[in-house]
């Protein structure tokens, strides 16, 4: 463990660029083997598999680096990239918890509003905006 410590040290290591960088390997390892072109031979499959292989590669060398500054720079670029998906995403999957509210977009100022389930039909006022409308809760 000394070793693999000593290795490591002034090396950037793991972060979330890293990750996503993991994720999409395997996600594109697991298309690759959908269409069954992992493991056929040819040229094709040669390069379908070193595409496959280049998420992992740019993991290892970002990890083993030793220019942290470089690294961290990339990492805050795709950061200010991945931000919004991230906070669209974790808003979605409140909402869809969310078991006893409605979630609607104001069509004046598209605001998200709550409204409470199992009300029937009513109408609903933007506190933003004004705009009233009616909407099958």
């Amino acid at each position: 463990m000394n070793r693999i410590r000593q290795f490591m040290y002034g090396r950037y290591g793991m972060d979330n660029l890293g990750f996503a960088l993991i994720i999409l390997g395997c996600v594109v390892t697991f298309v690759l083997s959908l269409f069954g072109l992992r493991y056929s031979r040819g040229w094709l499959s040669f390069v379908f598999r070193f595409v496959g292989m280049v998420p992992y590669l740019i993991f290892v060398l970002r990890a083993l680096s030793k220019n942290i500054e470089k690294r961290r720079a990339e990492n805050e670029k795709f950061l200010k990239f991945w931000s919004p998906w991230a906070a669209f995403f974790s808003k979605k999957a409140s909402q869809f918890r969310d078991r006893e509210h409605k979630y609607y977009n104001c069509p004046g100022c598209s605001r998200t509003l709550r409204v409470p389930k199992g009300k029937g039909k009513i109408e609903i006022s933007c506190p933003h905006c004004g705009r009233k409308f009616k909407k099958r809760t």
